[in-house]
């Protein structure tokens, strides 16, 4: 009889505790929710972020504040949402850099990605697009790397910044080419396509959205994307997978969402949800697919399986590279 007694309570307390957890999310949130860019205001992951964030609030009923928290490659910004309480007010739009690149690359990190942070949801893909010079003689991959092999390291490629994306894309290419290629850092993304606009380099890897209009206007000349099929904003640029050789290419930014590690699993889908609900909102749709984007929403499973994938291949890229 006391057995049975104990076993009612116990049972008790687990549905109680069940009916807490549920209204935690039914209630959530009932406060601001400060969404943290890590990297400056006007590009970037921070447009992307002010679109869903404004969806969001009006989704909430409550103001979602963008702060932008930037330096070190997104490392600031991340460490203070590490830190932040985990109750599902703090979250970060992240980008590739902060959450797997960085670990492989920094002698030292004031966080833990696969520890202090929890995967939400992949929020768009953003594919690179491989450009050059109009004149450059070479107009596909495949002509590309037949010149990079007549001529090894005489090949100059852009990037914005050593272990950034851009730089590590180049690196997969030479890896999976066999081509020696010349690296030419820049800090920053402006920079960088200005090296490429006067041919102060050959070659670079760069943001879709961001090479489109100088492709459009006919001041550089694309040669590829970075992701495995065409991008929808650009389907008339092919694949560096479709050449023969490089099949196994696939590399792209993607910004995703994260919190706190200890944020209420309910709380977790509470976001993903919503997310993956503005996300298929036509006028949200229309605006990132226009900027290059590929809007996603996945689930949060299929997201930190994803997020692990990355981890492997881009610690695979490093190693292999010797950077």
């Amino acid at each position: 009889m006391y057995k049975m007694k104990i076993a009612a309570w116990f049972a008790s307390c687990l549905l109680a505790l069940g009916a807490i957890s549920g209204a935690q999310a039914a209630d959530w949130p009932d406060k601001p929710v400060n969404l943290i860019v890590p990297y400056p205001a006007g590009g970037g992951v921070d447009p992307v972020a002010r679109l869903i964030g404004q969806k969001l609030s009006e989704r909430w009923g409550q103001p979602v504040i963008v702060q932008n928290k930037a330096g070190a490659s997104g490392s600031i910004g991340a460490a203070y949402v590490a830190r932040s309480k985990p109750d599902g007010l703090t979250i970060m739009m992240s980008a590739t850099a902060e959450v797997v690149i960085n670990q492989y690359i920094m002698q030292q990190m004031p966080y833990d990605p696969e520890k202090d942070l929890v995967p939400v949801t992949l929020a768009v893909r953003l594919p690179f697009v491989l450009v050059t010079q109009p004149n450059a003689p070479y107009s596909n991959v495949a002509e590309l790397m037949a010149y990079a092999k007549k001529h090894p390291n005489t090949l100059t490629y852009a990037s914005s910044g050593n272990g950034t994306p851009q730089h590590l894309a180049a690196v997969l290419l030479e890896q999976l080419g066999g081509v020696k290629l010349t690296h030419i850092p820049y800090k920053g993304v402006a920079p960088s396509i200005s090296a490429l606009l006067a041919g102060e380099v050959n070659i670079g890897f760069v943001g879709l959205p961001t090479g489109l209009p100088h492709i459009q206007s006919g001041q550089l000349k694309a040669l590829a994307v970075s992701g495995a099929t065409a991008a929808a904003a650009a389907p008339s640029i092919p694949p560096v997978a479709q050449t023969q050789g490089l099949e196994k290419f696939d590399l792209t930014q993607w910004f995703g969402v994260f919190v706190p590690a200890g944020t209420p699993d309910d709380v977790v889908q509470r976001i993903q949800q919503d997310v993956a609900a503005v996300l298929q909102m036509p006028d949200v749709r229309k605006v990132l697919v226009a900027q290059g984007a590929e809007p996603s929403g996945m689930p949060t499973a299929e997201f930190r399986a994803f997020v692990e994938k990355e981890r492997k291949k881009f610690a695979d890229i490093v190693k292999a590279g010797n950077l």
